[in-house]
C-alpha cells in the first residue's frame, strides 16, 4: 500500500492584533486585548500592536496582554489580525508583503470603505484575499457576507468574547433606585430621554450617567443600579447592555441590531430607535414595577445564568483554541489568490 503523506504541524505562529490607541472606554478595544491575553494563556505567541503609537497601552481596564512595539513583520511566522475599519489601510500592505492576515469584524456596519480615498474594489480584494475573516456576532457575519458575496464563506469564522466576573453582582447585592446609561452613545437621544425621564420618575429614583470611569467603577455602578438604558447604534455585539444585564439590571432600549443575539425577555426590552416617547414611558413603568415589587431579582436570574454560560471565559477560551487551529491550517495551505495589488491611499 502507498504510504500516506503526513503533514507536520508548523511552528507556532506569531499572532499580532492591530488596535487603535484610544484611552476612551471602547468595547471593541477591550475585546482585542482579551483575545490576545487569552491566546497567550493558551501558549500562543500573541500580541497587541498599536501601529500609530507603539508606546501606547490601555489603562482603563486591567489586562495582561503582551504588547508589540514595532511593525516589522515576518511573512514566515506572522499572522496579523486587522480591525475592519483598517482593512483598506493594512490589508493591501499584507498582500504586498505576503503576510498572512485576518480581518476582525466587530461591527458589520463598518465593514465597508469608510475613508473616501478607499475604493470598493480595494475592499473587495482585501476581503477576498484574507486568510480568515473573523466575526464577533451572527449579525456581523450576515452583514459581511451581504457586503462581500464573492468572499469564500469557508474563511468566515465566528469568534466570541467573554464578560469578566466583576460584572456579576453577588446575590442579594444592595441596589439603589438608580437608572444608568452611557451618555457618549447616541448622545442626542440620550439627552432627550434623560431630560424627559427626570420629569416623570417616581420619588427617590435618580439617573446616573456612566462616563469617564474605568472598568471596575463601571462594574460597581451597574451592580448598584436597577435599570440600564441602551443607546446602541449599528453595533456588532454591543458590550454595555450585556454587562449591565449580567450585573442584574433590566435593560431597556436599542439593540443596535447585533444585541438581538442576546436580547432575551424579561431582562431586555427593545425600543425602536428614535422612539423617545416609548423609551421614556417604558423606563417610568419599569421603575414603578420595581417599587411595587412586581419586578424582582429572581425574575431576572434565569436569563442571567444563561448569559453567564454563553459569555463565559471557558466558552471564549474554547472558541479561541479553535481559532488557533484555523490559523495553523492557514500556514499549511496556499494563500488566498491575490489579484494584482491595488495600492492603498495613505492613511
Amino acid at each position: 500500500m502507498p504510504q500516506k503523506v503526513r503533514l507536520e504541524r508548523t511552528p507556532m505562529s506569531r499572532i499580532i492584533y492591530l488596535c487603535p490607541a484610544d484611552e476612551k472606554p471602547t468595547g471593541g478595544v477591550k475585546v482585542i486585548y482579551r483575545h490576545a491575553e487569552l491566546l497567550a494563556a493558551l501558549d500562543a505567541d500573541a500580541y497587541v500592536l498599536h501601529p500609530f503609537d507603539f508606546e501606547f497601552t490601555c489603562r482603563w481596564f486591567s489586562h495582561r496582554a503582551r504588547m508589540r512595539r514595532r511593525l516589522e513583520l515576518d511573512s514566515q511566522v506572522d499572522f496579523v489580525i486587522i480591525p475592519e475599519l483598517w482593512a483598506g489601510v493594512f490589508g493591501p500592505q499584507c498582500i504586498e508583503q505576503g503576510v498572512r492576515y485576518a480581518i476582525f469584524v466587530q461591527n458589520g456596519y463598518l465593514a465597508h470603505p469608510v475613508l473616501p480615498q478607499h475604493s470598493p474594489e480595494l475592499f473587495a480584494q482585501v476581503y477576498r484575499c484574507a486568510d480568515l475573516v473573523l466575526s464577533i456576532s451572527d449579525d456581523s457575519s450576515r452583514m459581511t457576507a451581504l457586503s462581500y458575496p464573492q468572499m469564500d464563506p469557508a474563511r468566515l469564522l465566528r469568534v466570541r468574547y467573554s464578560v469578566p466576573e466583576c460584572f456579576r453582582a453577588p446575590p442579594g447585592a444592595e441596589r439603589t433606585r438608580s437608572i444608568t446609561y452611557m451618555p457618549r452613545k447616541l448622545g442626542y437621544h440620550a439627552r432627550l430621554v434623560a431630560f424627559a425621564l427626570r420629569q416623570h420618575l417616581p420619588e427617590a429614583w435618580e439617573i446616573v450617567p456612566i462616563d469617564g470611569m474605568d472598568e471596575a467603577a463601571v462594574a460597581r455602578t451597574l451592580a448598584a443600579s436597577r435599570i440600564f438604558l441602551s443607546f446602541s447604534e449599528f453595533e456588532g455585539l454591543p458590550l454595555p447592555p450585556l454587562e449591565a444585564a449580567l450585573a442584574g439590571n433590566l435593560v431597556i432600549g436599542y439593540t443596535g441590531q447585533g444585541a438581538r443575539e442576546y436580547w432575551d425577555a424579561p431582562n431586555f426590552q427593545e425600543i425602536h430607535q428614535g422612539d423617545i416617547q416609548t423609551f421614556v414611558g417604558a423606563a417610568v413603568a419599569a421603575a414603578r414595577r420595581f417599587d411595587a415589587g412586581e419586578m424582582r431579582a429572581e425574575h431576572l436570574a434565569p436569563v442571567i445564568a444563561s448569559l453567564a454560560d454563553r459569555f463565559s471565559l471557558a466558552s471564549e477560551s474554547a472558541n479561541l483554541q479553535a481559532l488557533l487551529g484555523r490559523i495553523d491550517r492557514c500556514f499549511l495551505e496556499p494563500p488566498a489568490s491575490a489579484l494584482p495589488t491595488i495600492q492603498a491611499a495613505a492613511a
